[in-house]
């Protein structure tokens, strides 16, 4: 679908078992020549367990010499020619928040009765 450049744009990953950080991105083709990107960066533990920040948009532009990219402000990429929206899901954004704080409302639960 898209060459390695623009693969190049939206990831740098910092993997391990346990647990792992880095920058990552979803991409929707707009045109033959467009993509929209998402890029963020994450924290992970166990793959599962993740937060997402810094959420970033932009538009990459096929180009004679690779992929040009050019920053969008959220408003702006919701309005451009996308079918759908490209945003993250709920649990790969905060799902690694959601898990603790779970465990901490247990362990009052559990502590109080």
């Amino acid at each position: 679908m898209y060459g390695p450049t623009l693969k190049a744009l939206t990831s740098a990953r910092g993997r391990m078992i346990i647990f792992g950080w880095g920058r990552s991105g979803k991409t929707q083709q707009v045109s033959p020549t467009q993509a929209l990107v998402l890029g963020f960066a994450y924290f992970h533990i166990f793959w599962l367990f993740r937060v997402s920040f810094g959420l970033k948009y932009s538009l990459a532009t096929l180009t004679e010499a690779g992929w040009a990219a050019r920053a969008l402000s959220p408003a702006e990429a919701m309005s451009g020619g996308a079918t759908t929206t490209l945003t993250l899901h709920w649990w790969w954004r905060f799902g690694l928040l959601i898990t603790l704080a779970t465990i901490v409302a247990i362990g009052l639960l559990s502590s109080l009765g």
